[in-house]
């Protein structure tokens, strides 16, 4: 039998809830040059996992993986994560090979288990930051809009944007808080999102506009009878403060709590039903559910690599001043990128951004989003 052979038989135990006999069979993988079987033992041994904690056999293994750390993903595709792949692997599992070597190889890590993971912590230094909306920038968007054409009492300043080509791009950061602390499995995030239009193909090249979304929620995950049968896999209760930090005549700003929805059709269909109530409106934009609605419909389509996206916002007024937007966006990884995307993004309708919530325009761009 060859390494690799005793690593896949070592796997079948593991996963079959054996870790025990699954050690002889690592440990044979591992004395042969087997990288993910030193790594698995390495943790095995840290944790207790099937075997009795021995933190210098540990160590052992973890300075003899370190030296080629790039082979160790590998294992995230054999192993259960419930098994105990530790968390940086979970979400860093490319993380710099030197930083690796240095943890494993130069430092002398603790025997007690906080004290490793507070070490990890210092060492690693990643605080868990996430993108939350779309990180993208499009160098080349058309809008309809004739910007220096509107009322410059109104909008003081707008004669300068005179160019209907201009880049729009996007910032959009969460940091989970904390997990099950009221019982129900709940997720508690916040995030931050900041969304800017640049006039940059006009003279000066000046920002036309910036939007800013600090946002806090909870998501709860769904699993009874009634929620499968009508593929709800959770809810989401948030607050949002939008506004754009100008003063007026041209700040806009809302404050909303709301409610989602997130349903799973199928397995290449997200769905998000989002209602919301305003429970602050500035005054310069009194009337912007009027034109922004009371909630959006966003559904998101998996083809292969392709994704689309597609939202509806609407105020659900039939008596002749139905107002609204769709937009509707496409994405797929540039070459073999996993975290580069081509991005067009089309719109229709109002509230583009905050400044013309009450404009309608029609706008198409394209570029590169970093996460989706």
């Amino acid at each position: 039998m060859s390494f690799a052979d005793d690593f896949e038989k070592g796997v079948e135990l593991y996963q079959k809830g054996a870790p025990s006999r699954s050690v002889e069979y690592f440990e044979q993988a591992a004395k042969n040059g087997d990288k993910r079987a030193q790594y698995q033992l390495a943790y095995m041994y840290e944790n207790g996992i099937g075997i009795s904690i021995d933190i210098n056999r540990s160590n052992y293994w973890y300075k003899q993986v370190a030296s080629d750390f790039k082979d160790i993903p590998d294992v995230l595709e054999k192993i259960d994560l419930s098994q105990g792949i530790p968390i940086e692997l979970q979400l860093h599992p490319n993380i710099d090979d030197a930083l690796q070597q240095f943890m494993y190889q130069s430092l002398d890590m603790p025997k007690e288990g906080d004290e490793r993971e507070s070490m990890k912590d210092t060492v690693f230094s990643t605080f868990g930051l996430f993108p939350h909306e779309k990180n993208y920038v499009l160098p080349i968007v058309y809008t309809s809009e004739d910007y220096e054409t509107y009322d410059p009492v109104m909008f003081p300043g707008y004669e300068q944007y005179n160019n209907n080509y201009e880049a729009e791009f996007q910032l959009s950061m969460k940091k989970p808080l904390t997990f099950d602390l009221f019982g129900f499995n709940e997720i508690i995030v916040i995030a931050y999102t900041q969304e800017a239009w640049w006039q940059i193909y006009a003279d000066s090249a000046p920002f036309r506009e910036t939007n800013y979304r600090p946002e806090l929620w909870i998501t709860v995950p769904m699993d009874n009878d009634f929620s499968q049968n009508i593929y709800l896999k959770a809810y989401k209760m948030g607050y949002l403060h939008e506004s754009n930090g100008r003063s007026k005549p041209l700040s806009r700003a809302w404050n909303r709590v709301y409610l989602d929805f997130i349903f799973q059709p199928t397995s290449t269909l997200l769905a998000e039903l989002r209602a919301w109530y305003a429970v602050q409106i500035s005054s310069n934009n009194s009337d912007i559910s009027n034109y922004l609605g009371y909630g959006h419909l966003k559904l998101n389509y998996f083809i292969r690599k392709h994704q689309f996206n597609l939202t509806w916002r609407n105020n659900l007024s039939f008596d002749g001043d139905n107002r609204g937007s769709i937009e509707g966006e496409w994405s797929y990884p540039v070459g073999r990128s996993k975290s580069t995307f081509w991005y067009i993004k089309g719109f229709n309708g109002y509230g583009a951004s905050l400044i013309e919530y009450n404009q309608q325009q029609n706008r198409i761009g394209f570029g590169f989003t970093f996460s989706r």
